[in-house]
């Protein structure tokens, strides 16, 4: 497992994985479709960037350093549904929960934290100046534009990350709901089962 440089510290979190089911809608999920389930999670990226410097040298140059780098991702705001056509005893209804649960929480859970190592190891590519190791500048004007040409690295690679997390877990979701996947969920109920959701 990667570790991040300091100052870098690195976040990985997520909420509950939910215990309830929104049972409310025969058709769950956005309209267009008709589906027996429908489970959706969010991505979020934080930063908080703080900076410090220390006293002017006789040289007239003063040292300038990040003093802590906070990542934070967080998979959030679960939502598990499925069909109101499925009675929650039916063979229909456990066999939807099952796949929502394994395809659409568990496995983007295990992406998710895939890209743990992914950002630390492009972070720790990015040279940040430290209080041991700082960089000096003659002016606020000077040690501002260098800050902001650091800060600049970090905003990408937490976006760009981000960005890639998001297209990996979209393309996990389109997998998983192909036809040809979705034909082995189909097939642990018979016709009737689906038909009459009990």
């Amino acid at each position: 497992m990667a570790e991040p440089k300091p100052p870098f510290y690195v976040s990985f979190s997520q909420d509950r994985i939910p215990t309830t089911v929104d049972h409310s809608r025969a058709n769950p999920g956005p309209p267009g479709a008709s589906r027996a389930g429908h489970t959706t999670a969010k991505p979020n990226a934080r930063l908080t960037l703080n900076w410090d410097n220390g006293p002017t040298g006789a040289d007239g140059r003063f040292p300038f350093f990040a003093q802590s780098i906070n990542i934070f991702f967080r998979l959030e705001d679960f939502l598990v549904e499925i069909s109101s056509n499925f009675s929650d005893a039916s063979c229909a209804y456990k066999t939807t929960l099952r796949h929502e649960l394994q395809a659409h929480i568990y496995e983007p859970l295990r992406i998710f934290y895939s890209y743990r190592d992914i950002l630390i190891q492009r972070l720790n590519a990015v040279f940040v100046p430290t209080k041991t190791a700082p960089l000096r500048a003659a002016s606020d004007v000077e040690a501002g534009q260098r800050q902001e040409a650091v800060n600049r690295q970090i905003r990408d690679v937490v976006r760009d990350v981000r960005a890639a997390l998001i297209r990996d877990l979209e393309d996990a979701r389109r997998r998983a709901d192909a036809p040809n996947a979705y034909q082995l969920v189909y097939g642990q109920c018979t016709y009737e089962q689906w038909a009459n959701g009990r």
